[in-house]
């Protein structure tokens, strides 16, 4: 970690005040620039740069981004995740369990932050913590709003988004369980009309996984039925072999479904 053990000149505190006023703490190269560049030449602005760096007032993110601290935080960026996160990429917003842990449902720590992004999938390593985006159709960058974290502007799914980008990405028994755990928590916080309208815009396999884990905790989906094609089949894991009729779905013979009954569930 870097200690920020040397005063800096006042023309420094000066240029930090100048940048923060312009562009926040958490700023580019080129914030850095638009601020400083009138000051002085390139040359001259790389070296101010790296003595802002070397003495752990600006910290590095990754390239070209960095975070400005303060005498507080001694070299050390002491902000949520999430907004780095958003720092990282602009263009995500917070999904998955990083969003579900935002949400309260989520009590166990969490090392990985997972945002969903129109780029490519990617990842960065910072402080400890795992900064993981998964690229996601065109047609599926919705449902997701501006919060406002500790000053900052930051996207999150809403929750509804989250369940839906849950079974989008994930399709391993862990997160199926662990889905159905946090669902039985929040149903009473969902809305289930735009949970719905969200998932007419996404593959019919990720409709029928939802409306077979709704049918599990007893939630109507006589609305999602309706929207769901009746010709083909899907996989609710890899390890699905018992088929459910009613949502044209293979799920794992632990589920007490029938393979033919019209409501779902074992009948005898």
């Amino acid at each position: 970690m870097v200690s920020k053990n040397t005063i800096l000149t006042e023309k420094r505190l000066t240029d930090i005040e100048d940048i923060i006023a312009a562009s926040g703490k958490i700023v580019t190269a080129v914030d850095i620039h638009k601020t400083l560049g009138k000051k002085c030449s390139r040359f001259v602005l790389k070296k101010r740069i790296y003595e802002l760096k070397a003495k752990g007032w600006l910290i590095p993110l990754r390239r070209g981004l960095y975070f400005i601290s303060d005498i507080s935080s001694r070299g050390f960026v002491n902000i949520s995740p999430i907004i780095i996160a958003n720092a990282f990429d602009k263009e995500s917003y917070v999904s998955l369990d990083s969003a579900l842990s935002f949400y309260g449902l989520f009590e166990q720590m969490l090392r990985t932050v997972s945002s969903v992004t129109q780029r490519k999938s990617r990842k960065y390593v910072f402080q400890e913590n795992t900064y993981r985006y998964l690229k996601i159709n065109k047609k599926l960058y919705f449902g997701f709003k501006t919060e406002n974290i500790e000053g900052y502007y930051t996207k999150v799914a809403d929750l509804e988004k989250v369940v839906l980008d849950y079974l989008y990405f994930k399709n391993d028994t862990y997160s199926i369980d662990l889905l159905l755990e946090k669902l039985q928590k929040a149903k009473d916080r969902i809305d289930f009309k735009k949970l719905f309208a969200y998932a007419r815009k996404f593959p019919e396999t990720t409709k029928r996984k939802l409306g077979f884990i709704l049918d599990t905790l007893k939630i109507d989906t006589e609305a999602l039925r309706k929207i769901v094609e009746t010709k083909g089949y899907s996989k609710l894991t890899p390890r699905s072999k018992k088929f459910n009729a009613k949502w044209r779905l293979y799920v794992e013979p632990r589920f007490k479904y029938s393979v033919t009954g019209e409501e779902g569930f074992v009948t005898g």
